[in-house]
């Protein structure tokens, strides 16, 4: 008897225990049981949907549920109980909540099941994403502004700056026509850095259709090197395909994998000394069915420090150098997010000698695999 009391109180104070952390919890929680009644909501769900908790105990969970997608959300419901496992709710789906008063909201749901001997609870997390959406409107009207208000308008000065660099009047002083070669260079670096934002923005939201096909890799690395070449010249560096003696076809998409070679050039060309050389090379990858190539230049070498942040959006390392070479710092950034839909991989290490090498792996063709996603349920769905 004494021992099943001191049971007991165990059980008491561990079921305490989970309704307090349950309530401390900042996003809203709710249980369901097995045939999708609610039996347990912390204050937050109160918060979120307007209700009070005695008016949601007892109540299925399709009250909270918008009214257009509750039969979708009953026939979600019955495929997460034939197969219950711990999972975010429609994934690839826009979600909303119903509050009381009948307005809708944005949410993410996670899905988790709790087993009680022959009956299976779902524990679910439900945050409210209003802000998060309120600020990638924000972010999407910026970028609409940025594409439309400065980059048309920057690429046309642009233009008319060149042509009148290329064809300098005689009656302009030196003076002038220096002033119009550094208002050209200015307004080419502001689109540079408009256009790496907007790549940067897209590749991120998904937003670039990746559509891959069969590439020869030293073909797409010659092609990268002559229309880069006028480029190289421009800061006194040369460019070679070093070595390219293996046949390497990959699988890839051919304009990002000309914009991955040209980002891995143009910072290999701006970082080398004036008549050095920058060395490509195609071969095969060391590790799994697939090929690299890389891109090595004879500049100073990463600084140690700035190493882990190689990667990262709008990372320069500091120095004198950095500031004298310019660049918007994205463009090392937009190379692996590339890499990474590519399906690929990205590095680099301290070459032989002095300089870096940058590398890439990417799949073979005959490596090539669909990927598979797997099906997912949701808490509310648009129709």
């Amino acid at each position: 008897m004494v021992a099943m009391r001191g049971y007991m109180a165990e059980k008491g104070l561990a079921e305490g225990m989970f309704r307090l952390a349950i309530e401390a919890c900042p996003g809203g929680m709710l249980m369901v049981d097995d045939v999708g009644k609610i039996v347990m909501v912390n204050s937050e769900i109160e918060h979120q949907f307007g209700y009070l908790r005695k008016d949601l105990i007892g109540q299925p969970v399709e009250l909270l549920v918008p009214m257009r997608v509750r039969d979708k959300h009953l026939r979600y419901r019955e495929s997460f109980r034939s197969h219950p496992e711990t999972r975010p709710m429609g994934v690839g789906r826009d979600l909303f909540g119903r509050r009381k008063d009948g307005s809708e909201f944005p949410v993410e749901v996670g899905l988790n099941p709790i087993h009680t001997g022959e009956h299976v609870l779902v524990l679910a997390v439900i945050i409210d994403i209003s802000e998060r959406k309120r600020l990638e409107r924000l972010k999407e009207e910026f970028v609409a502004t940025v594409s439309h208000e400065l980059r048309t308008p920057l690429t046309s000065i642009a233009g008319s700056l060149g042509l009148l660099a290329g064809q300098m009047p005689a009656a302009m002083s030196e003076s002038q026509k220096k002033l119009v070669k550094i208002a050209q260079a200015n307004c080419e670096r502001l689109v540079r850095l408009i256009n790496d934002i907007l790549d940067m923005e897209k590749i991120e939201s998904g937003r670039v259709a990746f559509e891959f096909s069969r590439i020869n890799l030293r073909l797409a690395a010659e092609q990268a090197i002559e229309a880069n070449r006028g480029f190289a010249e421009g800061f006194g560096v040369n460019v070679r395909l070093h070595d390219a003696s293996v046949d390497a076809e990959v699988n890839a998409d051919p304009d990002r994998l000309s914009q991955l070679i040209t980002n891995l050039l143009s910072n290999a060309i701006k970082f080398s000394p004036r008549d050095a050389e920058v060395l490509v090379a195609v071969a095969r990858a060391q590790i799994g069915n697939a090929f690299r190539v890389s891109v090595r230049d004879h500049g100073s070498g990463v600084p140690e420090g700035f190493k882990p942040h190689i990667f990262e959006k709008f990372a320069q390392a500091e120095g004198p150098e950095s500031r004298i070479k310019g660049g918007t710092g994205l463009g090392l950034c937009i190379a692996q997010q590339i890499v990474e839909r590519l399906g690929g991989q990205i590095g680099f290490e301290d070459a032989l000698g002095g300089g870096t090498t940058f590398y890439v792996d990417l799949p073979a063709w005959e490596a090539l695999r669909s990927e598979q996603h797997p099906p997912s349920s949701a808490f509310a769905t648009e129709a």
